[in-house]
């Protein structure tokens, strides 16, 4: 037998319609979506950025603040905690963990009593504690 005689005759007829099939389906140019499902969170403004990192990055510059910074190593020298930012009548010591914080907890009705003999002390403030790893420097005002 010839490999030619096995051949379906209907075989090109029946592809050629599939194929015109298809091509009817398909219809030319870019496909467009409808209306997409919003995945992404609303993106904030660059104002709304920028001021969140002035309001991390800056202190306000304060006279009690500076002068607490030149003498807190002569007031406290067995404090475990420096002096680490003043914020809206707030005074920020930092410590470096949980412990030293619990510890220092107690002593910081004390800590503002003396704070507060300061002349440039403001008439109303108040101290809290946070936690850094890496303990801050107290820096040097001359």
């Amino acid at each position: 037998m010839n490999c030619m005689s096995r051949v379906d005759p209907n075989k090109q007829r029946r592809d050629a319609e599939a194929r015109r099939r298809l091509a009817m389906k398909i219809t030319p140019g870019l496909p467009v979506d409808s209306d997409v499902v919003e995945t992404r969170v609303p993106v904030p403004t660059m104002a709304k950025l920028v001021d969140g990192l002035l309001d991390v990055l800056l202190t306000e510059k304060s006279a009690f603040f500076d002068e607490v910074c030149a003498k807190w190593n002569e007031t406290f020298p067995n404090v475990a905690a420096c002096p680490g930012r003043w914020q809206s009548g707030r005074l920020f010591l930092y410590v470096r963990s949980s412990g030293q914080l619990f510890a220092l907890r107690p002593k910081l009705s004390s800590i503002k009593k003396t704070l507060s003999t300061f002349p440039t002390a403001p008439k109303r403030f108040t101290v809290g504690l946070e936690i850094h790893s890496q303990q801050t420097k107290v820096r040097n005002i001359k």
